[in-house]
């Protein structure tokens, strides 16, 4: 299956500012007031959120929307950053590489099963 050009590209940039994500978040652990990294880490969620969401990956965009609400809190000083936060935030990105390379596979969504990984950034929504 020919996969579209512009869901290429999505996905090239993606994995691209996943890895970035990677790194940033392991550098917070070391100094969670860097507003910067965690600015960073923000944008490029925000990023792959509105691309998969105007892509139709329905599953991404709602498991990325959640990230999103979640650093959104740590950007806003409404939730402290923690080491256990910080495992969910990069199991988090886990998924959402998941399902880019679900996509890259098939040119579609894969809806992955989202319920353990939602579940766990809601938590820290209530």
């Amino acid at each position: 299956m020919e996969i579209p050009e512009e869901i290429k590209l999505f996905l090239i940039e993606s994995f691209e500012n996943l890895d970035n994500v990677e790194q940033d978040l392991l550098s917070l652990e070391k100094d969670p007031s860097n507003t910067e990294l965690l600015n960073g880490v923000f944008r490029c969620i925000h990023t792959i959120k509105g691309n998969s969401g105007f892509l139709g990956l329905s599953t991404l965009e709602a498991v990325c929307h959640k990230g999103e609400a979640v650093l959104e809190r740590l950007r806003s000083k409404a939730l402290p950053f923690n080491e256990g936060l910080n495992s969910d935030l990069l199991e988090f990105i886990d998924f959402v590489r998941a399902e880019l390379q679900g996509v890259e596979s098939t040119g579609i969504d894969p809806a992955l099963p989202s319920e353990p990984i939602m579940n766990k950034l809601l938590k820290y929504l209530s």
